[in-house]
């Protein structure tokens, strides 16, 4: 901590922030929960994505995400209040996708005005992307109220679009409602989504991945000219590397390329690719 820094930065592990980022603008990273056959494990702590991807398409059943625990976010907020820092800013996914901010809303009201949760209506670096734009306002010394309002800043402009690979993991999570009253319609596509204030939403749906490709870029290009962006994927490196090189010529922004956590991929599956933009400020 610095000597004008007087805030902290808090996030889950659905933000995908990239470790050493987290590191050098001293995030702090509380892991969601997955549960495979029956037993517990840290998002991006106990469990690689490896393995997951690995394991799901011989599973009975699939892996289950749930929040962290009360106890892992009075821990983090209790650890960091106690280094001298002055405030939390605590960004988490959005609750339409999770119930991970309700608990850690749950927690902060232990610590009066000194935690305040943040709705990021995102997820992944979506979500991330608030997460370390907040960060650095902290990290320069930024009083608090302008750490919140830079995260509320980027929050408007955040953009995260994806192509689903296959639609029976989405399903089975029952996350997302619509899935389950389309699926006839939908077995044989790649379906193309985004997300707007925590709502997956349908965009369209085509027959082959390239043709997934083509819309996904189709869509990134009504958002504007980008200050940062990411490639997402589920274990599918060739193709995130192809659509890296797409985002890259398309905006004149080396992305960075991110597999997603393990608390993402066992709702979406192995093979789905995705972007994620933050628009430049008006």
């Amino acid at each position: 901590m610095t000597a004008r820094q007087r805030t902290a930065l808090v996030t889950d592990s659905t933000g995908d922030v990239p470790e050493d980022e987290a590191s050098a603008l001293e995030i702090t990273v509380v892991p969601a929960v997955l549960t495979v056959d029956g037993r517990s494990y840290r998002d991006g702590v106990d469990i690689s994505r490896s393995s997951l991807y690995g394991r799901m398409a011989f599973m009975a059943n699939l892996p289950t995400t749930a929040a962290p625990s009360p106890a892992a976010f009075h821990e983090a907020y209790e650890r960091i209040l106690a280094k001298g820092f002055d405030r939390i800013l605590s960004v988490h996914v959005s609750p339409k996708l999770s119930g991970i901010l309700n608990v850690a809303a749950q927690v902060a009201r232990q610590f009066g005005d000194r935690v305040h949760v943040f709705d990021s209506g995102q997820v992944s670096l979506g979500m991330g992307f608030q997460v370390l734009e907040a960060a650095a306002a902290a990290l320069r010394g930024d009083p608090f109220e302008t750490v919140v309002e830079i995260a509320r800043r980027a929050r408007r402009r955040a953009h995260l679009i994806a192509a689903i690979d296959t639609l029976e993991f989405l399903k089975r999570s029952g996350r997302v409602s619509w899935i389950r009253a389309s699926l006839g319609d939908l077995l044989q596509v790649k379906l193309v989504v985004d997300v707007m204030d925590g709502v997956v939403r349908r965009l369209g749906q085509v027959r082959t991945r390239q043709k997934a490709l083509e819309m996904l870029l189709d869509h990134m290009r009504t958002w504007g000219p980008l200050s940062r962006a990411a490639v997402l994927h589920s274990a599918a490196p060739e193709r995130a590397a192809a659509l890296a090189q797409r985002v890259a010529a398309a905006f004149g922004i080396h992305p960075i390329t991110v597999d997603v956590t393990t608390a993402i991929g066992a709702h979406v599956g192995p093979g789905s690719v995705g972007a994620v933009g933050l628009t430049c400020e008006p």
